[in-house]
């Protein structure tokens, strides 16, 4: 049975964000300002903040965020660009850092915190059909679209009481939360792996406690033998005696994409998995929107997949067989390491990208160049004990992986369904018992 329908003004306000001025940020402090390119699909990012001095955050206490705050980006882009959409909605989550808002982020207030649970308000704007309504009704350009308080609260909305809708909120935020600590958790996993791969092969900290006369911090006996006791001059600098300065083209099997021809795409599952560009970069795998029937260039389940074209360095792995185009390449260390693979072009990922000698940044890169990328190449020995301490890691990052992206896929199946009445709480009851 389907809700009756209202408006969100019946009870919401949309609280605007202060308009700090441009003197009030300063370098840094422990005062966050988010701007609209912070509020992202679900949840808030705290990258790149803006800071604002503890005299200014103290005055402008009433725009600071908390715990459940719901925000909403007032300003971004039309359909064309999918990530900046005008009207994201992000929550804010558990342990997250203190923040206030600027301008042009919004933030829901309940006008009768008894009439509806906040959450069941956030996840009716995270509907794909709310957040239609509030581009659709945008203002301004593609590129720089508006909407205002009275356009969110004129958003269509079930009518629904509190006890039910905090009951839809409940299921729901289930389901986030356990999405939001696997993807912290993994994170922190690949964190560690790229620790232990800097340590290992950039800083040579091994070496160098052993230089000292010192054991190898955290580490064996058996694999502190596999280090040298002495750093030797090479043409990449001071290197691991016995190591070899050499380029990536020894040591990684790349493969560059090539496009199948644009009538062999289909997104119903015909043919193999295609991956184009780094649009269909996740986490740590790519998620499959296209498929084509003439595939050209292949990569291989547990390849390195790397960004060629702009942004260049991007990096995922590939989950499955799967045929590449012309902005990915796929790689892979000789010795078959998923793991010192993918550890390898994380720590060149940002080298890649980043400008080079000329100032200018690279809108490409292409097979003979990345080839040519300076490699410290360590014997295989140490490729094979880092492999055996490391894959276990990247292990469980591929089973949280796949639990995101179940659970994703279930509250994206049910929460339409429940928010809109089509089917009962009681439905779904052995669902939220497996959760």
């Amino acid at each position: 049975m389907s809700f009756e329908m209202t408006t969100l003004g019946e009870y919401i306000k949309v609280q605007g964000g202060y308009a700090y001025k441009s003197k009030d940020f300063i370098e840094f402090s422990n005062n966050k300002v988010l701007k609209i390119k912070n509020v992202r699909f679900c949840t808030v990012d705290y990258a790149e903040p803006a800071y604002v001095s503890d005299e200014i955050a103290a005055s402008t206490r009433n725009w600071r965020v908390k715990e459940g705050d719901v925000l909403i980006s007032m300003t971004g882009s039309g359909p064309s660009a999918p990530q900046s959409l005008v009207g994201r909605v992000a929550r804010v989550w558990k342990n997250e850092p203190d923040a206030w808002i600027n301008q042009r982020v919004g933030r829901v207030c309940l006008l009768d915190e008894d009439s509806v649970h906040l959450d069941f308000i956030f996840y009716w704007l995270s509907l794909p059909q709310s957040q239609e309504y509030l581009v659709s009704n945008s203002s301004g350009s593609a590129n720089q679209a508006n909407i205002s308080g009275k356009i969110i609260e004129s958003l269509p909305c079930p009518k629904v009481d509190y006890q039910t809708s905090k009951q839809i909120a409940d299921l729901a935020r289930n389901f986030d939360e356990k999405v939001i600590l696997n993807s912290k958790t993994n994170q922190t996993l690949e964190q560690m792996a790229q620790a232990i791969f800097k340590s290992w092969f950039v800083d040579f900290d091994p070496v160098k406690a052993k230089m000292n006369g010192e054991q190898p911090e955290g580490m064996d006996a058996a694999t502190a033998s596999l280090f040298p006791e002495k750093l030797v001059e090479s043409e990449l600098g001071l290197i691991p005696e016995g190591w070899e300065a050499s380029c990536m083209g020894e040591h990684f099997n790349i493969t560059m994409g090539q496009s199948p021809k644009g009538e062999t795409y289909n997104e119903e599952g015909e043919g193999i998995a295609f991956f184009q560009g780094r649009r269909d970069f996740g986490f740590r795998y790519p998620d499959v929107r296209v498929f084509t029937t003439d595939p050209k260039r292949y990569a291989k389940a547990d390849d390195t997949l790397i960004s060629v074209r702009a942004p260049v360095g991007d990096k995922n792995m590939a989950a499955i067989d799967c045929c590449i185009g012309r902005g990915v390449a796929a790689i892979k260390h000789k010795s078959e390491s998923r793991s010192f693979t993918y550890a390898f072009v994380s720590h060149i990922e940002k080298k890649l990208g980043d400008s080079g000698s000329s100032g200018t940044v690279f809108s490409s890169i292409n097979q003979n160049e990345l080839k040519k990328v300076s490699f410290v190449a360590p014997p295989q020995a140490l490729i094979e004990a880092f492999h055996k301490l490391v894959d276990p890691i990247d292990q469980k990052v591929q089973v949280l992986s796949g639990e995101i992206k179940s659970l994703s896929a279930l509250r994206d199946t049910l929460l339409p369904k429940l928010l809109s009445g089509e089917i009962e709480l009681e439905q779904t009851e052995s669902i939220v018992e497996a959760v």
